[in-house]
């Protein structure tokens, strides 16, 4: 095990070097090379240290990896009995992995030179032929201008196996973020959430296609079933996603939301039973504008809400809610609120809503109340306005609502407001000794 890297460091390192600008059209470097049996024991590893690769175009000048070392674990039965050095282990430590995705939809990774037509000619002693993949500590940018997704994880850690140089193998992977970011122009959903993920993948190369067979993960408390496949077609892709949480803790939901939820879900106690499901089916083929068809659905049971210690909770929430958009057309969305049910003590709040479409929505609702305002605001933490009251209302709305029109719904019920007050931002004196029963019959 001493020996045998002596014998071989410089016929190695030239094989690499030869083997890198044969298969990869972008310019590497490294400082040093050395060759170990103990860096990643028992495999023989090439290591490079000062790792660095620059991307394609148009990003051909910026850095699409770098890392204090990359190991390159050699098949030691080739290299003995055969002298070929055949490339079955990757080792990245403290890398940063930097991806970009043009507005055009160019990726600075297409760096990997399929078919090399000089080999008949020049015929190469070095293979890939990958069977497992390891990243520690790592940092992972995935920036693409075109969709206007930006990901930020550190602390990436990502653990591959499996024949990956057959044309369908099954790739299994454990991976782990110690901090995960997600921002979608410009504004940010996901902030310093820890990431743990158990996936079995088939990934069949000749189809370009991608089964998610199991695919167990964890979004900070949350834990999310993923399955589906992912298909490459001549002009788009064809997907096929279900994302879904089943009989998770309501409290766990709060953890995976964004950054603004965080202060709040600090200073309140949560509880209940959730059912999460997500959907996205269809082909997407800009060119011909065809998209998925995206779906959502959300049920809470047994639920309660206490914010900051109020004398009184939120109890006995009670959610039905399904979503769905065709076409991934806004215009098309809808929205089903089946059941929205809680009491706050003997109160009590009730509402079901349908509703079709965005900018005009066609709208068919019925709430019905009877409420102590300051104290239903104060129990969920909001905090925007102060509005206090007791309100009864008993409402039916339905029609279409064009804002932009002054057209209203047709509404029909009964609405009472006792010793009401309101203080916002907008007006600079309070509201108080508000008094009101209307009758609505339009």
């Amino acid at each position: 095990m001493f020996l045998l890297p002596l014998l071989f460091p410089g016929k190695i390192t030239a094989e690499v070097k030869s083997f890198a600008n044969k298969k990869l059209n972008a310019e590497l470097n490294f400082r040093t090379a050395n060759l170990s049996f103990f860096k990643h024991f028992p495999s023989l590893t090439l290591s490079l240290k000062d790792f660095c690769l620059k991307g394609s175009p148009p990003y051909a000048q910026d850095t699409l990896l770098a890392a204090n070392s990359i190991g390159l674990g050699i098949n030691l039965k080739t290299l003995i009995f055969g002298g070929h050095i055949n490339i079955n282990k990757i080792y990245l430590e403290k890398a940063l992995m930097n991806v970009e995705v043009s507005p055009k939809g160019e990726a600075n990774y297409n760096i990997y030179v399929s078919k090399d037509t000089s080999t008949s000619q020049n015929p190469s002693n070095t293979s890939l032929h990958l069977q497992q993949i390891n990243i520690s500590n790592s940092h992972l940018i995935y920036r693409d201008s075109s969709t206007k997704i930006l990901i930020n994880s550190v602390g990436f850690n990502y653990k591959g196996s499996g024949d990956l140089d057959q044309s369908v193998f099954d790739l299994q992977t454990n991976a782990g973020i110690d901090s995960f970011n997600l921002s979608y122009d410009g504004k940010q959903y996901l902030k310093n959430k820890r990431v743990h993920a158990s996936l079995i993948t088939k990934i069949n190369t000749h189809s370009l296609s991608f089964v998610f067979k199991k695919n167990d993960l964890k979004i900070n408390k949350l834990p999310v079933d993923f399955k589906g496949r992912f298909d490459f077609l001549s002009d788009g892709y064809n997907m096929d996603f279900t994302v879904k949480s089943d009989s998770s803790q309501l409290n766990d939901l709060f953890t995976a939301l964004p950054p603004a939820y965080v202060t709040w879900l600090n200073k309140s106690e949560v509880k209940g039973l959730i059912n999460l499901l997500f959907t996205l089916k269809g082909q997407y083929i800009a060119s011909k504008n065809i998209k998925p068809d995206m779906a959502f659905n959300m049920n809470v049971r047994q639920g309660s809400i206490n914010y900051n210690k109020a004398p009184i909770t939120s109890s006995n929430i009670f959610l039905n809610f399904q979503t769905k958009m065709p076409n991934l057309d806004p215009e098309k969305l809808e929205v089903n609120l089946d059941t929205l049910f809680f009491n706050l003590g003997p109160d009590y709040v009730k509402a079901v809503v349908h509703a079709k479409g965005l900018n005009k929505p066609n709208v068919d609702a019925h709430v019905s109340a009877k409420i102590d305002l300051e104290r239903m605001f104060r129990t969920l933490g909001y905090n925007k306005f102060d509005v206090r009251g007791n309100l009864d209302a008993h409402l039916d709305s339905k029609g279409v609502y064009d804002w932009q029109h002054k057209q209203m719904p047709i509404i029909n019920g009964a609405l009472s407001l006792k010793n009401g007050y309101l203080n916002t931002r907008y007006y600079p004196d309070d509201i108080t000794d508000i008094n009101k029963i209307l009758d609505i019959q339009e």
